[in-house]
């Protein structure tokens, strides 16, 4: 009998949703290309589809890089650190995984019925296949969406960290903003999810002060708790265009949940910011985004993020993340791919020499490039 904190699942957090991200993503891909094949009109859903979920991979890709700046404080522009909430990536994180799940469950049921091991429902059965993919198609659609949303904030996000144009930084401040207040006006779902977050702290209020922070050393002064969380909303109107007129939704985003008022410059370990979402809810959760698959292939992914993204890196990625126990590190083989779909087979048979196993052991530690766990 499974245990009940098995049953009930994981907390995930920043940090173990990237990483699931990246992992279920290249089967997410491998699923939606069979499912494309051959392509033909009533298909065209998961051509678009594909599209999307490779475009999410690459910019997590990007992401994981960007933020592997951030807990080493080497941003560029570190000041920008304070422009975007904790809040903000807690959203886009926790309906991301989500969008995503909900793909894949999808994509798992239609080849299931594609292999002829599970049959529509009866009343679809009645009206005929045609049907029944349309309901499909009306899903994938609204997943792709919500995918596509999430994949630009993600995008806003870099720009405001990394892009040298300080115009272009802020108005994708502005515009990360405006999107946020607006997804979490419209996805209650979503806007309760974040609300419940402070039952991670067992109903314990979050000490300010003794979290890592990282703001640039003349600005620390100013970084007082009641100071911060004062002129945190003001900051907010004050961005706008011209400083006016702001949604009235604004206010209720400034205490969402327990990390209101935090930005990156506040946490940037992100491992310590948790989402509002547990590996039991999702497909593949306890297989890809718990703590202990993050902390195993964190070492090996943080140096291949070293590298622009590419086809080698796409093939490494798979064999990195392929490794979903320990029997399969020290086998060098995996059960799941986890690569990209133009891969021609499975790549994590090359690693099985001895030698390429000890090399992977014993790697130099890298602190610059490492995520950080508690």
């Amino acid at each position: 009998m499974a245990s009940p904190s098995l049953a009930m699942g994981e907390k995930l957090s920043v940090t173990t949703a990237i990483i699931g991200l990246l992992a279920v993503g290249g089967k997410t891909i491998d699923a939606l290309w069979d499912l494309n094949t051959p392509a033909n009109k009533a298909n065209s859903i998961f051509a678009t589809a594909l599209q999307e979920i490779k475009q999410c991979r690459s910019t997590v890709h990007v992401l994981y890089k960007t933020f592997s700046l951030v807990e080493s404080a080497q941003l560029p522009f570190p000041e920008r650190g304070t422009w975007i909430e904790a809040d903000y990536l807690i959203a886009t994180m926790t309906d991301t995984v989500l969008a995503v799940s909900d793909l894949q469950a999808i994509c798992a049921t239609l080849n299931l019925e594609r292999q002829g091991l599970a049959t529509p429902p009866a009343e679809d059965v009645a009206v005929g296949h045609d049907y029944y993919s349309l309901s499909y198609e009306q899903s994938i659609q609204a997943l792709c969406s919500r995918i596509r949303w999430h994949n630009l904030s993600m995008t806003m996000m870099m720009t405001i960290l990394k892009c040298p144009g300080e115009s272009d930084a802020q108005n994708s401040r502005v515009g990360l903003e405006r999107r946020m207040t607006r997804l979490l006006a419209a996805n209650t779902n979503l806007s309760g999810r974040m609300r419940q977050l402070e039952d991670v702290f067992d109903g314990q209020v979050v000490d300010r002060e003794l979290l890592p922070h990282y703001s640039p050393p003349a600005r620390q002064q100013a970084f007082w708790v009641p100071q911060r969380l004062a002129s945190s909303a003001a900051s907010m109107i004050t961005t706008s265009a011209g400083g006016d007129q702001r949604s009235d939704n604004q206010d209720t985003l400034r205490v969402l949940s327990p990390f209101s008022g935090y930005t990156l410059a506040d946490i940037p370990v992100l491992s310590i910011i948790p989402l509002p979402v547990t590996t039991a809810e999702l497909v593949d959760g306890n297989e890809f985004y718990t703590f202990a698959y993050a902390r195993r292939v964190s070492r090996d992914l943080s140096e291949l993020m070293q590298y622009q993204a590419g086809q080698g890196t796409s093939q490494s990625l798979g064999v990195i993340l392929g490794r979903t126990n320990n029997t399969s590190i020290d086998n060098g083989g995996s059960t799941s791919s986890t690569g990209s779909s133009n891969e021609s087979g499975p790549v994590v048979g090359e690693v099985q020499p001895d030698t390429q196993r000890k090399k992977w052991r014993f790697r130099s530690f890298r602190v610059k490039q490492r995520w950080r766990f508690p």
